[in-house]
C-alpha cells in the first residue's frame, strides 16, 4: 500500500513538474520575444516655478545617466554657456535628423525640443551637453555626423 501511495505521489509531482517546466518555457520565450527598449530618450522641460521665474530641466530617461552625470559633473571643469550652447545646437540638429530617419530612429527615441534662440541656463546647457557625451562615449553611439568633436570636458 505504501508503494502505491508513493507511486501516486510521484505521478502528481511529475505532472506538476511538466506544467512548471511548460510555464517556465513560455515565460522564457515571451521574455526573449519582447522588444528591448534600449533607446535613448531625453526631454527639455521648461516650467514656471512659484517665484514666476522660468526654469529649465533636462530629463534623461536613460538608465545610468544620472549616476554617470553625478560622477562627471565637476563645476571646476565647466566651460562657458556659449560653448555648451554651440555644441548643443550641433548635437540636437544631428540627433533630430537621426531620430526622424529609419535605421537610426530605433536608437534615437524621439526628437529633442530645443529652441535654438532660447537662452537656457548654464546648468541646463551643461547637462544636455553631458548627455550627448554620455551617449557617444559611454553607450558608444555616435551622434555628430561630421566635423570636429568636442574635447572631453569631464
Amino acid at each position: 500500500m505504501f508503494i502505491g501511495e508513493f507511486h501516486c505521489l510521484l505521478k502528481i509531482k511529475y505532472k506538476h513538474m511538466k506544467q512548471l517546466m511548460f510555464l517556465v518555457l513560455v515565460v522564457l520565450v515571451a521574455s526573449c520575444a519582447a522588444p528591448k527598449d534600449s533607446t535613448n530618450s531625453l526631454a527639455l522641460k521648461a516650467e514656471n516655478d512659484t517665484a514666476q521665474k522660468d526654469t529649465t530641466e533636462v530629463i534623461a530617461l536613460d538608465p545610468g545617466f544620472e549616476s554617470w552625470y553625478a560622477m562627471h559633473n565637476n563645476k571646476a571643469n565647466y566651460r562657458s554657456k556659449q560653448y555648451y550652447h554651440n555644441w548643443n545646437v550641433r548635437y540636437v540638429r544631428d540627433w533630430n535628423l537621426k531620430a526622424s530617419t529609419y535605421p537610426h530612429s530605433q536608437l534615437f527615441n524621439g526628437q529633442i525640443n530645443y529652441d535654438f534662440p532660447e537662452d537656457y541656463p548654464l546648468e541646463a546647457e551643461h547637462k544636455l551637453f553631458m548627455y550627448f557625451q554620455f551617449v557617444e562615449h559611454k553607450l558608444g553611439i555616435p551622434i555628430l555626423t561630421s566635423g570636429a568633436r568636442p574635447q572631453a570636458a569631464y
